[in-house]
């Protein structure tokens, strides 16, 4: 297996050399005195622009799907064995002694391809406008690069152009200004040239609106149907507290065949990482999991489930999985909690304070009628959190305001004498009870804002005859039980006492304590192939923070004293 591997990604590597040869043969060399008769013997002039073209696209192709074809995509592999199909097909055609090399060269990579086809089953990942941009970008630097190294060999025939600043300078003013007096010349072969630059160049921009316009246009009419499904089995099935934050727009859907169900997820690096449990039966949750493990494994896509819950344990461990404790959820039966005793004091008192001041806790439902005001400031209390924050905010495993689309999400909010807001919680629901998902409070706010709002929200939801309140996971704490912790859950440990810097679990973990949960709930991930590995544990973080192990480093490096006046993680966001 590793040896049939390991002639694919051979066969890859020359087919980055195709590609490139094709570009350079894409080149005006042609029109150069000492490249004449070679280039005559194989090309008729009346042809060189139509070969510049389809020179330039099958290698600009070949190179951009390179890396599609590592990761075994299928549809890089049809189009990489269409255009070598096509090279062969022009250049036996064509045919000269010095094309026999190329010609066995791209035969022997196509043999490859055909014979591993099985191989190369992954599906495409759905189009974004990041990806769109990186394709764009990429196929405009292949041709500026192009240009700049073609006009550079046509220089003895061109005005001021005497070295590759000068090349560089024209290919800009001629892809972009579209300024063909650039190509200042007697014969016809540099005109000839900047008509097919510029062909080329339109083509570019053609495709780059298609591909800019397919994310923004039709994307959201089916992902508006996706999440509709996935509202309806979160009633039915939502039984981990974050399995509302599949309706966050930074989720994609895994629907399965079999069952009724269905996980949000995202890919980092060919880890295919879900926020917490399948959203399904109990029953069906084997089925379920047996169905995404063999997408995963076709797709070759390592699996990573984070925050799960009891529920399904028997079945990740029947089916291989591997696990290791995130931490413990801080959980509240709400027919049993109260202020009393002395574990809740600074939340009793912080509740008192407030109350003294005047402010009052109100409960907004846009359901019944928006209020432009109130979320107007629950916009400017979270432009200024974020501000706080240094621009980035968690995501993935915490949600958003949602107040572009509220659905079922509660908001409780507080407010001074004035009538100006403080603070508000966002709460999401689950089966059996409701996370407080987003916490903020204005800056300056008096003591006791978010504990007033958080348990006056508790209390009315016990009310209703509401069974849970959650907030969530303390992250990587109490994850070393004993003799039985694993490596894993060591190298967790670890970081929970050294490294707070960044994401400040300890200052997270106190914020939750300091309510006196009636419960703590181990919370794990489970990952397939064993064991964990750099590659999961790079998945594992960049999938909730932009800017990844690079700025976690930067911040874990700097010394304390630059980071006093920074608000630790999770003060405002318990």
């Amino acid at each position: 297996m590793k040896r049939k591997k390991a002639i694919q990604n051979f066969a890859i590597i020359l087919l980055v050399l195709v590609g490139v040869k094709n570009l350079v043969a894409a080149l005006p060399l042609k029109s150069m005195q000492r490249f004449v008769h070679f280039y005559t013997s194989f090309i008729h002039p009346q042809d060189a622009a139509l070969h510049h073209l389809f020179s330039f696209v099958l290698g600009a192709l070949m190179l951009l799907l390179a890396h599609r074809l590592y990761r075994r995509v299928r549809l890089a592999w049809v189009a990489e064995v269409a255009a070598l199909t096509m090279t062969i097909a022009i250049q036996a055609v064509r045919y000269h002694s010095l094309t026999v090399p190329v010609m066995l060269l791209e035969l022997f990579v196509l043999v490859v391809l055909c014979i591993s086809h099985e191989d190369f089953t992954r599906k495409s990942d759905p189009l974004t406008v990041k990806a769109a941009l990186r394709f764009v970008a990429a196929s405009i630097i292949l041709l500026l690069l192009n240009a700049t190294v073609g006009i550079y060999a046509m220089r003895g025939s061109l005005h001021n152009v005497h070295d590759v600043g000068d090349a560089l300078t024209r290919s800009v003013q001629l892809l972009v200004l579209m300024d063909t007096d650039v190509m200042q010349t007697t014969g016809r072969i540099a005109e000839l040239y900047a008509g097919v630059l510029i062909s080329i160049n339109w083509v570019c921009i053609f495709a780059s609106v298609a591909l800019l316009l397919k994310p923004l246009v039709y994307a959201p009419l089916a992902t508006r149907h996706d999440r509709e499904r996935v509202r309806a089995l979160l009633r039915r099935y939502g039984q981990n507290s974050l399995s509302y934050l599949a309706l966050e727009n930074d989720k994609k859907y895994f629907f399965s065949s079999t069952v009724e169900g269905v996980c949000a997820y995202t890919v980092v690096s060919d880890v295919f990482v879900v926020c917490g449990d399948p959203i399904c039966s109990p029953e069906d949750g084997r089925g379920f999991l047996t169905e995404l493990l063999a997408y995963c494994t076709k797709n070759a896509y390592r699996l990573m489930l984070l925050s799960v819950t009891d529920c399904f344990r028997a079945d990740y461990l029947s089916l291989g999985f591997g696990m290791a404790k995130l931490g413990e959820e801080t959980c509240f039966h709400l027919a049993d909690y109260n202020l009393q005793g002395g574990k809740v004091a600074k939340v009793r008192a912080a509740i008192n304070h407030a109350t003294k001041a005047g402010i009052a806790v109100c409960e907004y439902k846009p359901a019944e009628g928006r209020d432009a005001r109130l979320e107007r400031q629950i916009e400017d209390i979270s432009a200024e959190w974020l501000k706080s924050k240094g621009g980035e905010m968690l995501q993935f495993m915490v949600g958003g305001t949602g107040l572009n689309d509220p659905l079922d999400r509660r908001y409780f909010y507080a407010c001074d004498l004035a009538g100006t807001m403080l603070g508000f919680v966002v709460f999401l629901p689950y089966l059996d009870g409701y996370l407080a998902d987003v916490t903020r409070r204005r800056s300056g706010a008096p003591q006791g804002v978010l504990e007033k709002i958080i348990y006056e929200a508790w209390m009315k939801m016990r009310d209703e005859g509401i069974q849970w309140g959650s907030m969530g996971l303390a992250t990587l704490y109490n994850v070393a039980e004993a003799d039985r912790a694993t490596l894993t859950e060591k190298l967790f440990t670890y970081i929970y006492e050294n490294l707070n810097n960044n994401f400040g679990f300890q200052n997270l973990h106190h914020a939750k304590e300091k309510y006196a949960p009636t419960h703590w709930f181990p919370r794990h991930m489970a990952f397939y192939p064993k064991p964990f590995s750099p590659r999961l544990a790079y998945a594992l973080v960049r999938c909730q923070s932009k800017t990844g192990l690079l700025r976690i480093a930067r911040d874990e490096i700097r010394p304390k004293a630059d980071m006093s006046d920074t608000p630790g993680k999770g003060s405002d966001e318990a």
